[in-house]
């Protein structure tokens, strides 16, 4: 199966040499830089730009390098954090092709080139080093320190999106050293996170202005993409765009079909990984257990935030997805769990279509 997956994702890699993937929204977005001063998401499009004064760099092909990297490494992460569900293929064969998962920017393309990749390989590379056995504290400390801090921190230049991700790799991080060492280190390792607080502050201050629009689309004018007047917009804007969106341009038709995307992709997810935490076929430590959602709770503000709830769904659910599956494992508990399932398939399926 992700034998196919890097197959369709190396199809995409080769084309998108060639033309822009989509409608070219996500595209044009990549192209925000600092030259009109510190501006939010600008510094892909900053490095790019310097890239291209030194070196001539052609966007398509530096873009696609990055977001492909991107996305090839966020592969290898999932096999790595699905292998141990390699003989429960119905189990893993529902959550590989889900359509708000690792598919989601296959089965839209206008969304190929947006900076949640960076967010999702952040959290997925976070759960990777997690699950290795072999990483001593020392090495995760410095693995905090050293490469996902400054990630993250990146990604918070890059796109404001990662600060509501940032709890969940709070609660990676507490549950590591929970098991492994005392509560005066959990403290002493978790007050790192107060770093976050400067990249943040800073790129919440650092507005958007129709002045540096202006310079922002003279400096790219020879690539033949323009910045929306969008990026000029303040927070009451966001708030306006948020009410148009959901109670003028969009009808309750609309809003059943977001309902049952949520229900399908992060709730039901919720519900299968809740169940196996009830059957004690996941486990941790009991206080983790019982308030984990009180963690992660602040990631879903996003849905207040974005238009785009596709991308919002996919986040959450990566997110969401990481932190089930670095959770202890019974093996031969889940195996007559999935036997279960798997004997009385049909009848649940049945079911589930009169419910």
């Amino acid at each position: 199966m992700f034998f196919l997956i890097v197959i369709i994702y190396t199809s995409y890699f080769f084309k998108s040499f060639n033309e822009i993937l989509g409608d070219g929204w996500a595209y044009t977005n990549l192209f925000i830089n600092y030259s009109g001063g510190l501006a939010r998401r600008g510094l892909l499009g900053d490095i790019f730009l310097k890239l291209n004064n030194q070196f001539e760099t052609i966007p398509l092909t530096f873009f696609t390098l990055v977001y492909f990297t991107c996305y090839f490494l966020q592969i290898i992460i999932f096999y790595k954090l699905f292998y141990k569900f390699k003989d429960f293929k119905i189990f893993a064969t529902f959550l590989i092709l889900s359509p708000s998962m690792i598919f989601f920017n296959i089965y839209d393309l206008n969304v190929m080139m947006t900076q949640d990749a960076f967010l999702n390989l952040a959290i997925l590379l976070h759960a990777f080093v997690f699950i290795n056995k072999k990483i001593r504290f020392n090495y995760y400390k410095n693995f905090l320190l050293f490469i996902l801090f400054p990630l993250i921190t990146i990604n918070i230049f890059n796109h404001e999106n990662q600060i509501f991700f940032i709890p969940f790799h709070f609660l990676l991080t507490y549950i590591y050293i929970k098991r492994r060492v005392n509560l005066k280190t959990t403290f002493n390792l978790l007050k790192y996170y107060a770093i976050f607080l400067l990249p943040v502050f800073i790129i919440l201050s650092s507005s958007g202005s129709f002045e540096k629009l202006y310079i922002i689309n003279e400096s790219i004018k020879d690539f033949n993409v323009e910045i929306t007047s969008q990026f000029a917009g303040n927070f009451n804007l966001a708030i306006g765009g948020f009410l148009k969106w959901h109670f003028i341009y969009h009808d309750v038709y609309n809003s059943l079909r977001l309902f049952f995307c949520v229900f399908m992709s992060i709730f039901l997810i919720y519900l299968l990984f809740q169940n196996l935490i009830n059957k004690k076929i996941l486990f941790s430590d009991n206080l983790i257990l019982k308030n984990y959602l009180l963690f992660i709770l602040p990631s879903f503000t996003i849905f207040l935030l974005m238009l785009d709830h596709g991308r919002s769904l996919n986040m959450v659910t990566i997110h969401l997805i990481s932190f089930y599956l670095v959770i202890n494992f019974n093996y031969l508990k889940f195996k007559k769990y999935y036997l279960s399932i798997k004997n009385n398939f049909l009848y649940i399926l049945i079911s589930a279509s009169i419910a």
